[in-house]
């Protein structure tokens, strides 16, 4: 019952990044709601799989890619935030 609500509770969260990145005006924004989303819902998606099985081998590599996401989803969205930065200064230089 428990692993049935984790999931419930991280898909709802995935639902609402979702939102939050069609209807936010602007790329920060954007990130701000995908990122968040992303790890929290995505995190509460696997871990309620984990506590679904209960423990054996199958975890193991869900606990890897959970592992795997917590790693890389800040530093995706923290170069997408840094290029999108850049592109802006590099397009306001041309103009001026």
């Amino acid at each position: 019952m428990i692993s049935w609500a984790l999931i419930a509770l991280g898909l709802l969260l995935v639902l609402i990044g979702t939102l939050g990145v069609l209807r936010l005006p602007d790329v920060y924004s954007r990130l701000q709601a995908s990122g968040v989303s992303d790890n929290a819902g995505l995190g509460l998606v696997l871990v309620g799989l984990i506590a679904r099985n209960g423990f054996d081998k199958a975890d193991l590599i869900l606990g890897l890619l959970l592992v795997l996401l917590l790693l890389t989803n800040p530093i995706v969205t923290h170069s997408i935030a840094k290029s999108t930065f850049t592109l802006e200064h590099r397009e306001k230089g041309e103009e001026q």
